[in-house]
């Protein structure tokens, strides 16, 4: 490598040491390098110093910062090519120097990939592989050796020098790795191959090609020449915040990364998550960012920090033990419909006012019993009476005589004629107390096996409760029961004693 490639690099270095370190809010990166390039073609191979002497060139590019993963390039190289060697001319019988030497520019824009982007390696490590591809153009001024070009007809034919300048279409490849030497500084080492769209690197005709590029009889052109370059060199990168001394700077006023030329919402809190066009980033769409937002996944509102009130009353969900029923503060957010001071899931009456001592529950008839509790709630009477009035006891004697005087056919069933009036007369009653229920209790005496008596009686019940529920009382109301001849009121030995005991009991009760 000559002096001046040197100086290049030394002085790159000092320009280096100014600049900020790169990362994702510092966009792009400058890189200058020197090395050697090596001819594969026609002639021969001079790839990893085979052959001598070496050909040098410099080298450049700009870069800037797509994502942790790639960046886009512009990038290049000057310098010379080479490749000379002693061939036999056989119709002269004699050697001949043969060979090039060109003066090769390219420029391309490409795309590099690098391998420290958090995924197969930590985006802050200190060495960083990468792999890079672009297209461009190359320029060539190329100078043959005199042999090396054919001038003439095959009778007077001789070789002669010549110079060519011509432009073709490039593509290029490079591998390499940077080494973080500073917080302002890599050292880039790459190998780049390069490839062009013509054949007149070394002025060989295309016949001696010895590779192909396919296989077609149209269009069967030989594999073009190539050449690598080895080269070493520094990266330093620029775009920073705007708030340190470095030479090299974005403006960026809010520090979110992004360039004041492309940022919507320049005034950004520090810190603050932004999008790609500087503004802080929302979510869930609620107008609250992301930064301020303490339900940042759910869509809610200003007055709660961005926290969602589903039932709308003003108390946030998270505070709220009823989040889907609307409520008032006083509960954490649960209701109150009757407005009475209990909740509803604690109110016996949720739609009622009523009172704490009552359970949420009034007491309408002022009876000390209070509705919810209450069986006749629209008639006083004593709790001991579950508020209802009590029953007279000229009524329970009417009670008593009619359901003495209810008569069955006997072993059967059927109830005698003689008995509807005193059946009308507990119908009437029943009616009169419409909030009372009855029990019919039906017994039988000692004649006979005790499992029939057991079901006669449970017939007989349900007899009189269908006639009474015939004449407009709810059954409901009405419970059977047939004891058979287990509760004897007299004695089953007297005959006076076994008809009391075919009876059937009629108990009014609350």
């Amino acid at each position: 490598m000559n002096k001046n490639i040197i100086t290049l690099l030394v002085l790159s270095l000092v320009i280096a040491m100014g600049a900020e370190a790169q990362s994702n809010t510092k966009k792009f990166g400058i890189e200058i390098n020197g090395g050697i390039r090596e001819y594969h073609g026609d002639l021969g191979s001079s790839l990893y110093f085979k052959k001598a002497p070496n050909y040098q060139a410099v080298g450049g590019a700009i870069g800037m910062y797509l994502n942790s993963s790639f960046d886009v390039n512009i990038y290049g190289s000057t310098g010379d090519l080479g490749f000379y060697k002693e061939s036999w001319d056989v119709l002269k019988a004699e050697s001949y120097r043969q060979g090039f030497r060109s003066h090769i520019t390219e420029g391309m824009i490409g795309v590099t990939f690098k391998l420290n982007n958090g995924t197969i390696m930590p985006e802050d490590a200190t060495f960083k592989p990468f792999i890079r591809a672009g297209w461009g153009a190359v320029k060539s001024i190329s100078k043959f050796s005199e042999g090396s070009t054919l001038v003439g007809d095959p009778e007077t034919y001789y070789y002669a020098s010549r110079t060519r300048t011509w432009l073709a279409s490039h593509w290029n490849a490079a591998a390499g790795f940077k080494i973080g030497l500073t917080d302002a500084l890599d050292l880039v080492v790459s190998e780049q191959v390069n490839y062009s769209f013509d054949d007149n690197y070394d002025g060989a005709p295309f016949a001696i090609a010895g590779a192909r590029l396919n296989s077609a009889s149209e269009g069967n052109k030989p594999l073009h020449d190539i050449y690598l370059y080895h080269n070493i060199g520094f990266v330093f990168n620029f775009g920073s915040n705007g708030n340190s001394g470095s030479s090299y700077k974005i403006k960026d006023a809010d520090d979110d990364g992004i360039s004041d030329d492309f940022d919507i919402c320049p005034n950004t809190p520090v810190g603050y998550q932004v999008d790609t066009v500087g503004c802080p980033l929302d979510d869930d769409k609620d107008g609250v960012v992301n930064d301020e937002d303490k339900c940042p996944n759910v869509a809610g509102l200003k007055a709660f920090n961005g926290c969602p009130d589903t039932d709308g009353d003003g108390i946030q969900d998270s505070e709220d033990k009823c989040p889907k029923v609307s409520g008032i503060a006083e509960f954490n957010g649960c209701p109150d419909s009757d407005k009475d001071g209990v909740q509803d899931s604690e109110d016996k009456c949720p739609l009622m006012a009523g009172s704490k001592e009552g359970e949420g529950c009034p007491d309408s008839d002022g009876d000390g019993v209070y509705d919810h509790k209450d069986v006749c709630p629209t008639k006083a009477g004593p709790a001991t009476n579950k508020g209802c009035p009590e029953i007279k006891k000229d009524v329970k004697e009417k009670i008593r005589i009619a359901a003495s005087g209810i008569y069955f056919e006997s072993a059967k069933d059927i109830i005698k004629p003689q008995s509807y009036a005193n059946l009308d007369l507990l119908a009437g009653i029943m009616q009169e107390y419409k909030e009372a229920s009855v029990v019919i209790e039906g017994h039988t005496d000692n004649q006979g096996a005790d499992d029939v008596n057991l079901v006669l009686s449970q017939k007989r019940a349900d007899a009189v409760k269908a006639y009474i529920a015939n004449k407009g009382v709810d059954a409901a109301r009405m419970t059977t029961i047939g004891y058979g001849e287990t509760k004897p009121v007299a004695d089953n030995a007297l005959n006076s004693g076994r008809i009391l005991n075919r009876r059937v009991d009629f108990k009014l009760v609350y």
